[in-house]
């Protein structure tokens, strides 16, 4: 009698011999439609020719989920920027622009509120400053040699200073020795000597880093005379707060930069103006930017998923479409249309004119309920955050007729063959 299986067709079936190939018995059994011991040498041989060529389907699949990744990444990103509740929304951001920003600058922060202020400002705040005597630079002091203490008055504070005059030090050695003096006490005042080469004269400059009346300062002598020597003492320019008024409201600020709104508006005074008209709005732009960004990144995402829906499950697709269907109305009325390939355009001259004039309905079709950014972000966010084979599609070989020789990943199942060939001996007999 011949043996189980007649070696002499292995020439044609070369895996054939390899058993670990071939016979994986951990394959569950498939469906047996279609195969009959008439056909199963046959499906054999087709199917073994398949399973070779699906050995490389598990490297395209992990390409092409780690690609899906990427863009599902990139998507949540540009979604976050358009959902109310990121601490970086885009709906959130503040602009504010000035009639005259040549005499009037202002900046609003996130959380702004949107309004207009009229602003007037008759007295820019000011910084004292005191100019001192002017000394020939090159001629001895007229102090005499020892050490000279001063006070200096503050904001309410005072500051000791001292310092030392040598023998034979110049008028020039004295003031940058002075200036050096009040320069280490750090008291709020910055002091140098202003020298004029052409004229050989040295002064001593003393500036108020700060403006404002509570910045003033005052110099007196306590030990000899080198304030009154150096006039050190004279103003120059006298600290001064700013004036103004906010919607016929009158101030003062020790500043020429003042905060209202919870601090979220600065208003910066450069000139004195009048009637200056401060608007604070949403950042149109920002929006815009961020809007585009979104669907640009959409447009990506759903463009690939469709030219790789053999790999990736529908339910991607679906959860897209299905997020712009639920904002449909708004978005086509702000310009958003979709595709019949499902990607959307932007007709920028309709959301620019509803940016301006309809601005609740952007923030809605985008960041209310159901809102395209919300829910398009949460479905991006779980693709990034899930295992790659959570949205993979079940794989459908080729080879239709034969369906029942795969498992679920689409690779050969070949218990399946193995029961068909042993158990009933009908396909063995036929080589005895």
């Amino acid at each position: 009698m011949a043996s189980l299986i007649d070696t002499n067709y292995w020439y044609m079936y070369p895996y054939y011999s390899e058993y670990s190939y071939l016979f994986n018995m951990t394959n569950p059994l498939t469906s047996i439609q279609n195969i009959t011991p008439s056909n199963i040498f046959e499906i054999a041989q087709q199917a073994m020719y398949i399973n070779n060529e699906n050995q490389q389907l598990p490297t395209q699949i992990t390409n092409v989920l780690v690609m899906l990744n990427s863009y599902a990444n990139n998507l949540a990103d540009t979604a976050a920027q358009l959902q109310l509740t990121s601490p970086n929304s885009v709906f959130n951001q503040m602009v504010a622009t000035s009639s005259d920003p040549n005499s009037i600058s202002a900046t609003a922060q996130a959380g702004a509120t949107a309004s207009t202020y009229n602003v007037s400002v008759n007295q820019l705040a000011v910084a004292q400053q005191n100019i001192g005597t002017s000394l020939a630079s090159n001629s001895i002091t007229s102090l005499t040699p020892g050490t000279y203490s001063f006070t200096v008055q503050v904001g309410g504070k005072q500051y000791n200073i001292s310092f030392n005059v040598n023998q034979g030090d110049t008028n020039q050695t004295v003031l940058n020795n002075m200036a050096q003096a009040i320069n280490s006490a750090n008291m709020g005042i910055t002091a140098i000597v202003n020298n004029d080469p052409y004229l050989g004269t040295s002064q001593l400059v003393l500036n108020a880093n700060s403006t404002g009346t509570n910045n003033a300062f005052t110099l007196t002598d306590v030990t000899g005379n080198a304030v009154s020597y150096t006039g050190a003492n004279t103003v120059s320019v006298a600290a001064a707060n700013a004036t103004y008024t906010i919607n016929g409201v009158s101030n003062t600020s020790q500043s020429n930069t003042i905060y209202l709104d919870n601090n979220n508006l600065a208003i910066t005074f450069n000139k004195t103006a009048s009637n200056v008209t401060v608007t604070v709005t949403h950042d149109i732009q920002a929006i815009s930017n961020s809007i585009n960004n979104f669907v640009n990144e959409y447009n990506k995402m759903i463009t690939y998923v469709n030219q790789n829906q053999q790999y990736i499950s529908p339910l991607v697709t679906s959860e897209l479409v299905q997020s712009y269907e639920y904002q449909a109305a708004n978005l086509q009325a702000i310009g958003i249309i979709q595709n019949p390939d499902m990607t959307l355009s932007i007709d920028q001259n309709t959301l620019n004119s509803a940016l301006q004039n309809n601005f609740n309905t952007v923030q809605t079709a985008f960041a209310g309920y159901n809102g395209l950014a919300v829910n398009v972000g949460q479905l991006a966010e779980q693709i990034a955050e899930s295992p790659l084979t959570a949205y993979a599609n079940e794989m459908v070989p080729i080879g239709n007729n034969y369906m029942g020789l795969y498992n679920s990943l689409g690779m050969l199942d070949t218990s399946l063959i193995w029961s068909m060939l042993l158990p009933s001996g009908q396909f063995v007999n036929s080589f005895i």
